[in-house]
């Protein structure tokens, strides 16, 4: 009986290369073509990022390491860490859990959204995961207006 999980573990191991393959199955063009389809201004952006023109933002989507995780990012325009706070940062990022927002180094604020790749990427995925992100930009502009206004 005890070699029943040592045969598996070793069945597991042996095609874990082939799992980071399929992960990484996607390819810049691919995204390119995806969000093109979709009506957004994508073209290829250094070696493993795409840049987005969308809803007035510049969103950058980026296949990350070797597993072909894809971040999506943006920064947005004028408004500062002076202009939002850390309470309003820190209770988006409680409130979404799949994605997050925060000061970058320069104190301009940044949203980013990651997918964890290692069961592979689809198209599909990027369809309705670059929609997501749209959706937390506009919750995070909302949820900014709302506690202005406050």
């Amino acid at each position: 009986m005890r070699i029943f999980p040592v045969l598996f573990a070793a069945i597991m191991l042996a095609f874990s290369p082939l799992n980071a393959a399929i992960a990484a199955s996607i390819s810049q063009s691919q995204i390119v073509t995806i969000l093109t389809d979709q009506g957004y201004n994508a073209q290829e952006y250094e070696a493993d990022k795409v840049i987005v023109d969308a809803s007035g933002f510049k969103i950058i989507v980026w296949i990350d390491g070797a597993d072909g995780d894809v971040s999506y990012i943006t920064w947005l325009p004028g408004i500062t860490a002076d202009d939002v706070g850390y309470k309003i940062l820190n209770k988006f990022n409680n409130d979404v859990k799949f994605g997050r927002a925060f000061a970058d180094s320069d104190g301009d604020i940044r949203l980013q959204m990651d997918r964890n790749s290692s069961g592979g990427v689809s198209t599909e995925n990027i369809e309705s995961d670059f929609d997501v992100f749209l959706m937390l930009i506009g919750k995070f502009l909302s949820d900014l207006e709302s506690q202005t206004i406050a």
